[in-house]
């Protein structure tokens, strides 16, 4: 007896705990179908049709701007830098003088032609003043004619030379002017690449400039989008870091395409926006072909974490349904899944 005791007890337990398990299982409760476990119920409210509308969709591509007037100052000389009177961000007019070289050998050097030119006149002057007295001796029979001949050609030969010293003042008068370099438009200084000191040589950048007049927008836009769009058209432009928007008019479309990307570069030109400088990204918007869109009232879409439903009225019956959607447009969101025109919603 005392062993059938030992035996039952471990039996009980065991079979007590397996119950227990069971119930925690959820074994001896009532089956629910799969899917949502709510209860349908009748729906006697206002219901909303799901329709198909044609959508007028834009679409942005990015891009950004850059000056189409711009242009490195250069020094023509080799020269030291004396002077260079503008930083970044300065403005400056076309013909104001932005630095100045080292002048003293140019003036030297257009001081020595112009005494040579003045030696040369007197000198001429005088030939042909002896010419004129020879040409008359011989009308008199009182000198020979090689002698007449020889002042003619010592008055050509002055002729000659002062056209050639002509030449050389004007030529040392223009290296004279190269040493005042002067703004070669008008616009903003971009960045000051030398100093006053430095000896720069031909072709030495000592200032970039701008013209903020005359931007640009560069964007890559969709092969597919640009084979629609023409030099001339007219594209929405905006700037989101001055939040500014302008219509811009396409000037030239690249007619090669990025392989990589499939894409075309266009670019348009812009007139003046405060506070835009280059290098500022921006946005250019235009229209796409129209396409239909399922869409609903935004407020009719209830969201259940990340999850979005709304509730259906089917025969008279009120589910819930739930859908995944696109892009908003104005009071209305975009429906990709999970309805079709045919359903009707509650409106609550």
């Amino acid at each position: 007896m005392r062993l059938s005791n030992k035996i039952a007890l471990p039996i009980a337990a065991i079979v007590g705990l397996l119950i227990a398990v069971a119930w925690m299982a959820g074994l001896f409760a009532d089956k629910t179908p799969a899917g949502l476990k709510e209860q349908q119920q009748a729906f006697k409210g206002s219901i909303q049709n799901v329709s198909i509308e044609l959508l007028n969709v834009t679409e942005r591509a990015p891009g950004s701007i850059v000056a189409k007037e711009n242009t490195l100052v250069a020094s023509r000389l080799l020269a030291q830098l004396k002077t260079l009177t503008v930083r970044a961000g300065d403005k400056v007019e076309q013909g104001q003088i932005l630095a100045r070289l080292d002048d003293a050998d140019l003036k030297a050097q257009v001081s020595q032609v112009k005494a040579e030119q003045d030696a040369n006149t007197a000198q001429l002057q005088q030939a042909k003043k002896q010419l004129e007295r020879s040409q008359a001796l011989l009308e008199q029979g009182l000198v020979a004619i090689n002698q007449v001949d020889e002042w003619r050609a010592k008055v050509d030969e002055l002729n000659a030379r002062q056209n050639a010293l002509s030449q050389q003042l004007t030529a040392a008068e223009i290296a004279l002017g190269f040493s005042q370099i002067q703004a070669p438009i008008s616009g903003t200084v971009v960045e000051r690449l030398v100093e006053p000191g430095s000896i720069v040589a031909p072709g030495t950048a000592l200032l970039s400039l701008y013209n903020p007049a005359q931007l640009q927008v560069q964007a890559a836009v969709r092969e597919q989008q640009a084979a629609h769009m023409q030099v001339g058209d007219k594209l929405k432009v905006y700037v989101p870091a001055t939040s500014l928007t302008q219509y811009a008019t396409i000037s030239e479309i690249v007619p090669v395409a990025d392989s990589s990307a499939r894409t075309f570069l266009v670019k348009l030109d812009m007139g003046l926006m405060p506070s835009v400088v280059p290098g500022m990204y921006a946005q250019i918007e235009y229209q796409l072909e129209q396409r239909p869109a399922l869409l609903i009232p935004s407020h009719l879409v209830k969201q259940y974490g990340q999850l979005d439903m709304v509730q259906v009225v089917d025969n008279g019956v009120l589910s819930r349904r739930y859908i995944r959607l696109g892009d908003a447009f104005g009071d209305k969101v975009e429906v990709i899944s999970g309805l079709s025109k045919e359903d009707k919603l509650a409106i609550y």
